[in-house]
């Protein structure tokens, strides 16, 4: 895979990702499951993918109070942050939550454990759909995002 993110960027990525989906109880923090890697991959799918996260992400250090990393922050200061990109660049804000959700809700650990273990259909069979019951636990979960 072409690596279109720097070190720092992708360091930072995992921390937005972490304040996105947050870990909870036994299940990991989106970051923290590595899907860093997997929003870099949905990005370099095109030139203006790349362009939109790379401003993105760009925005996301600008948010962060002068002289500060957004590393540094503390959780409510980084929801701050993303709420003002939220607001000031919602296209890539949008991108980055959908393929954050996207990579987390398909990773195999996720699906685990959430208790959905879905067969591989045999040719000429439909696939299986997703047991919707299976997400209630995670629907109980408040908005992490309100629409700015």
């Amino acid at each position: 895979m072409q690596q279109v993110f720097s070190e720092e960027q992708l360091v930072l990525l995992t921390a937005v990702l972490n304040r996105i989906i947050p870990a909870e109880g036994d299940l990991p923090g989106a970051g923290d499951l590595g899907l860093s890697q997997f929003v870099a991959g949905a990005a370099a799918g095109s030139p203006a993918s790349v362009r939109l996260f790379t401003l993105g992400l760009r925005q996301i250090d600008i948010a962060s109070p002068k002289g500060s990393s957004f590393l540094d922050l503390s959780a409510q200061e980084q929801d701050t942050a993303l709420k003002a990109v939220e607001s000031s660049a919602p296209e890539f804000f949008q991108a980055l939550v959908l393929q954050t959700y996207n990579g987390y809700y398909t990773h195999q650990q996720i699906l685990e454990k959430i208790g959905y273990a879905p067969h591989a259909p045999q040719r000429g069979e439909q696939p299986e759909l997703l047991d919707e019951k299976l997400l209630d636990k995670q629907r109980e979960r408040a908005p992490f995002w309100t629409k700015v």
